[in-house]
């Protein structure tokens, strides 16, 4: 049930509206569309967009009244909308209550290939329903018109950012188009993925599947129900590597379906399986793994109950890379041992050529970063370069992908800021974030950062570069202390004490005086950021 987004620009409804950003998005396809109106942008981070559902394929309409006037609010909204995969958005009332469309805001839609489309400017009598009637009217056409689905349902998977594209997107994805539940288990007819649809149906899938489980391949059954209405359920085989180790239930409430449905809905997760993914019913630490950072919530819950895993105990994830190839197996012994010998749960596979290490916060007598110095102690002699970033307080997996995807997209930016360290942590990586997002915002928003080393850059003299190298190292790794600046450096301390001093003079304040110390801290990860991305 899907029709492009060039195509639904064709509308009466939508043909006076211009495309502002992300044009590469007009030939994804679309799904569905709904109304984005909130009060407070962090309630929407954590209430929306945290939790386990997928969005993809939907065009999202919005005035963005609430936070009209906060660019940064605008656009962390629609990098919340990119992640969680909607498409676009269609905004109303620009010019009214919405001053007028940023630049930056556009810089990041255009970055992220996200759609940005704006009705007339200026204009009141602006309906959403007019837009919405029209877009589900061209939707639900195009689904009676187009029977075969396979090949439109693998396009719009490849389009899911690949930390989505797992299996429950798929399902997801294939429930909204044929409105049926959907539910994948192994030969021995555990539950691995299940999707319902709607999404608040309390059906007993798992009852259903079981009751089922003998049911004949292909077969139609129908199951009628006291004062509900009857469900209609089918089995499919799903094979890996050309063996059969699967089943795909289809379950719908009211209506049949046909047989070449459920034919194409095998197809399409036998395609996902083939393209993008193997050893779904395997019993392993890395299987655990990917469910946690690919949220599939019950394949994850299977997996940990075998394993005998308390996933709700992880309340920690160390990240941990390496300059080259970090595959051998002593290596990873070794990391395997330390864990076990500190941590009473873990879980420590690869993911994405870097190893997760997941835990409780049952360090013995110390804090995580002396434990992670610990850990790095004990590889010094595999004359390699480790890197570790912590990320603390994870109170759900929900905390741990979003960690992960927050890591993913910027430790580099942090060791930048960073060079000298190789112990991150969350904090430091969010810090990077946003201090990479405000060099993306323009000229005037790097003045403003770099304004406090004003005093030091007209010095414009090797004084002035030493004296910036020192309070960069003073303030970013030498936590405030002469002897470790000293030691990052290669100098004297008392060539440290000297140049910081020099630095108050020059500042008229003393570099650690707050509240100004924050500022200098923003001011030299900016220029240290500024400094080598020029360099690139």
């Amino acid at each position: 049930m899907s029709i492009k987004l060039e195509e639904l620009l064709k509308l009466p409804s939508l043909r006076e509206a211009k495309v502002v950003a992300g044009k590469e998005g007009l030939a994804k396809l679309v799904s569905s569309i709904s109304v984005l109106e909130y009060t407070e942008v962090d309630s929407l981070k954590e209430d929306l967009f945290n939790n386990d559902e997928f969005y993809g394929s939907e065009i999202v309409i919005s005035a963005l009244i609430m936070i009209k006037d906060d660019v940064e609010a605008q656009c962390r909204t629609i990098e919340h909308l990119h992640k969680v995969g909607e498409i676009g958005l269609i905004l109303y009332y620009v010019g009214v209550f919405l001053p007028k469309i940023e630049e930056r805001v556009i810089r990041l839609a255009d970055r992220l290939g996200f759609t940005l489309i704006v009705m007339p400017e200026k204009e009141m009598s602006l309906r959403y329903s007019e837009v919405i009637y029209e877009v589900i009217e061209a939707i639900v056409k195009n689904d009676l018109a187009s029977t075969s689905f396979v090949s439109e349902m693998v396009e719009q998977i490849s389009g899911v950012p690949l930390q989505q594209r797992n299996m429950d997107t798929v399902l997801k994805i294939l429930a909204d188009r044929t409105r049926s539940s959907l539910v994948l288990a192994n030969k021995n007819n555990q539950v691995i993925h299940a999707v319902t649809w709607p999404r608040t149906s309390t059906m007993d899938i798992f009852r259903t599947v079981e009751q089922y489980k003998d049911m004949v391949i292909d077969a139609v059954y129908r199951e009628e129900r006291d004062s509900l209405q009857p469900l209609f359920i089918s089995k499919k085989v799903i094979a890996q590597e050309g063996i059969a180790s699967m089943n795909l239930y289809i379950i719908k409430e009211k209506d049949s379906f046909e047989r070449e449905t459920a034919i194409q809905l095998a197809e399409v997760v036998q395609v996902f399986i083939n393209l993008w993914g193997k050893h779904y019913d395997e019993i392993s630490t890395a299987e655990l793994m990917k469910a946690i950072m690919n949220d599939e919530s019950v394949k994850m819950r299977r997996l940990a109950n075998i394993l005998n895993i308390d996933v709700s105990s992880i309340q920690m994830m160390w990240l941990m890379e390496v300059d080259n190839n970090f595959g051998a197996e002593k290596q990873l012994q070794k990391v395997r041992e330390f864990i076990r010998q500190n941590f009473h749960v873990s879980l420590i596979d690869f993911y994405h050529q870097t190893l997760v290490i997941l835990l409780d916060n049952s360090a013995i007598q110390e804090d995580s970063f002396q434990s992670a110095n610990r850990l790095l102690d004990c590889l010094k002699e595999d004359e390699q370069t480790f890197t570790i970033t912590i990320c603390q307080n994870m109170n759900n997996t929900t905390d741990v992908q979003q960690a992960y995807l927050t890591c993913s997209e910027y430790t580099k930016m942090a060791k930048i800021i960073y060079p000298y360290k190789k112990i991150f942590s969350l904090q430091e990586i969010n810090f990077a974030a946003d201090c990479y997002h405000l060099i993306n915002g323009g000229e005037l928003a790097i003045d403003k950062a770099l304004q406090p080393l004003s005093p030091i850059m007209e010095q414009a003299n090797q004084q002035a570069e030493d004296l910036l190298s020192t309070l960069s190292v003073y303030l970013l790794e030498g936590n405030s202390r002469f002897q470790e600046t000293a030691d990052i450096l290669y100098l004297h301390k008392n060539t440290i004490k000297y140049r910081i001093q020099r630095l108050a003079e020059i500042l008229q304040y003393p570099v650690t005086k707050t509240p100004e110390i924050f500022q200098l801290y923003k001011a030299v990860a900016v220029y240290r950021m500024l400094t080598q991305l020029k360099e690139q």
